[in-house]
């Protein structure tokens, strides 16, 4: 009978046993040797499928406000699915752009996420409400290498590309505009289907406020608001502000928030004079009186 070392696993003990074995003594201690021998083969085999280092996971998506991540599913944004917002309404279709910016860069602000973004845009947006500008994005945090954009002139193709690049696995997330006529609720479940396959998230901006029906796994709606100044000059522009709200959420619930943008530490924090109660633009703490004199925004 011939041993030989098995899986790097060298055994002097074992090799005594068979060399016992052979001059005649009983077989009980041959026996014994060879089932702790496969013993540690099994240790060593399982130290080389799970005794390394795992890989770090991805922190979950969320928007780090916990007034308004409460509301979204436990494990927070879908990382691996398709998202959408809409204009509340006409001409607040850049302030859809700007939230959906923003929550992109929630995601890539992971450490451990390190695929860049792409951003298709079509011809006839762009006409209407202007071209991405580079400065701008830089503002809002987004850093020139992490950034790919294309724009096209027919819807389909638009669609058409943002599944393809949401099935290749190389990029982050894919946000795309999207035209109501096309973006329909059959090519919304392919884009959904082509961001789980890849593992990237897809984010639809439409244009108007008819969307469609769609296979989202969230739905937001966005409208511009009035920013603060800052305290040092009441004439100057502040942060980027949103009156948003949550339409849909599998597994969560919606809800309405107004949200400031801050980009040098990739956050959302809430306007002040707005909580999870009806308050009016600027109350204050007792603001209920000012909240009584017209229609309030409900947060929750």
């Amino acid at each position: 009978m011939r041993m030989e070392p098995a899986h790097g696993v060298r055994d002097g003990r074992l090799f005594a046993a068979v060399a016992a074995f052979r001059q005649g003594e009983e077989l009980a201690p041959l026996i014994e040797a060879l089932r702790q021998h496969i013993t540690r083969i099994e240790q060593v085999q399982a130290q080389a499928q799970f005794g390394k280092t795992p890989r770090p996971r991805h922190a979950p998506w969320i928007t780090g406000l916990p007034e308004l991540d409460r509301h979204l599913p436990a494990q927070g944004l879908l990382q691996g699915g398709l998202h959408d917002v809409s204009p509340r309404a006409y001409g607040d279709s850049p302030a859809a752009m700007g939230f959906a910016l923003a929550l992109a860069l929630r995601r890539l602000a992971d450490t451990q996420e390190r695929r860049p973004l792409l951003w298709c845009r079509l011809a006839k947006e762009e006409r209407e409400h202007g071209r991405l500008y580079g400065h701008g994005l830089e503002r809002l945090g987004l850093q020139r290498q992490r950034f790919i954009t294309i724009t096209l002139k027919k819807p389909q193709a638009l669609l058409w590309t943002m599944e393809e690049a949401l099935k290749s696995g190389a990029l982050a997330i894919v946000i795309g505009d999207a035209d109501a006529a096309h973006a329909d609720l059959t090519v919304t479940r392919r884009l959904s289907l082509a961001a789980h396959a890849g593992k990237s998230a897809g984010l639809l901006t439409f244009a108007r406020t008819d969307a469609p029906a769609t296979a989202s796994h969230t739905r937001w709606t966005a409208a511009s608001v009035t920013s603060r100044s800052p305290l040092h000059d009441a004439s100057a522009p502040g942060l980027p502000a949103w009156s948003i709200e949550l339409t849909r959420a599998r597994g969560g619930r919606p809800g309405a928030w107004i949200l400031e943008w801050h980009n040098a530490l990739h956050r959302f924090s809430l306007v002040p004079g707005f909580s999870d109660r009806a308050l009016q633009p600027g109350a204050d703490q007792a603001g209920q009186e000012a909240a009584s004199q017209g229609a309030g925004l409900r947060a929750g």
